[in-house]
């Protein structure tokens, strides 16, 4: 597929628009795509990238403007593994926190990688990116349970070194090694001071049905905050994941809070690799929920494809 890599602010009236237009579909495609961050997979928001998604070509186009350098494709690649690992630990959190499999008969990290799979499969990318694509998939789906049952024991405390580095973009600083060290003795200072005095105090407030009821309103809250979220303080739902979803997941004893929050710190990295790497990011230019939708859906193979470019040099104009 040639294409062309050139960057420009220009380009983004030019690109081809994506294909909704019913508000409501609008609006339900947007909660779907940045409610369990927008990197995530899981059933609504495959059907919904089938239903209303850009073509594949569309959203390579894309991608491949913002990702011509060498080292950001390898940050993306890193990214991707801790992205498709949380992903599927969420997933398989919420099918044990919930019984999914017993209401619905199959679980939602099953439903997940095989619809995802499917539509990755079914992609017009070279043979090569799906038989590369698909391994890094299964393998997410296949230590689901290990990573899920680590999250407290082992993931949460590595958490302040990948914190660290998303604070330092959100508050748009220059990262250097000073830096780095302050924020990150500020954030370690915080994590076991949580984890020492404020493990578990939330925990008497979620049993029975006062427990569903607490659930029940924070996913209606983070829907919320998922509608449009960066028209809303903090970039809504990702200003919730960032800066609270680990203290809740200490204070809840909820891996399946931090699972989710992962998803979000994961999202913010891509944003750190572009910017040390000075390239744009693309999800903050994209024209529509459409483009959206096939960027974060399609995100494997694009990333795969656009490395197999890179080494091959075969989409450079």
């Amino acid at each position: 597929m040639a294409v062309s890599t050139r960057s420009s602010a220009k380009d983004e009236g030019t690109l081809p628009k994506g294909r909704i237009t019913n508000n409501l579909a609008v609006t339900l495609s947007g909660i779907f795509l940045y409610i369990c961050s927008p990197f995530f997979a899981h059933p609504p928001k495959v059907v919904a990238n089938i239903l209303c998604g850009a073509p594949y070509a569309d959203a390579y186009l894309h991608f491949r403007r913002d990702h011509q350098g060498t080292l950001n494709l390898f940050l993306h690649c890193c990214i991707l593994c801790l992205q498709v690992t949380c992903n599927f630990a969420f997933l398989e959190q919420v099918d044990v926190d919930f019984d999914v499999v017993k209401v619905a008969g199959v679980g939602l990290a099953t439903a997940t990688v095989a619809m995802w799979l499917a539509l990755l499969m079914l992609t017009p990318s070279p043979l090569v990116v799906k038989a590369v694509a698909a391994p890094v998939v299964l393998a997410g789906y296949y230590v689901r349970s290990s990573v899920a049952g680590a999250a407290f024991s082992h993931l949460i405390h590595l958490q302040p070194f990948l914190d660290t580095l998303v604070y330092i973009y959100f508050v748009k600083k220059p990262l250097t090694l000073a830096l780095y060290v302050l924020v990150f003795g500020i954030r370690l200072l915080l994590h076991y001071t949580a984890i020492t005095h404020a493990q578990g105090i939330l925990m008497s407030y979620l049993s029975g049905e006062n427990g569903v009821k607490l659930a029940l309103g924070f996913v209606a809250f983070a829907a919320f905050l998922s509608h449009k979220p960066f028209t809303k303080p903090a970039s809504g739902v990702f200003g919730i994941g960032v800066l609270f979803g680990w203290p809740l997941a200490v204070m809840t004893v909820k891996p399946v809070v931090f699972l989710w929050a992962s998803g979000f710190i994961a999202t913010a990295l891509q944003g750190v690799s572009h910017r040390e790497t000075k390239e744009p990011p693309t999800m903050p230019h994209l024209a529509n929920i459409s483009n959206e939708l096939a960027h974060s859906t399609f995100f494997p193979c694009l990333l795969l494809q656009a490395c197999l470019a890179q080494i091959t040099g075969s989409d450079k104009e």
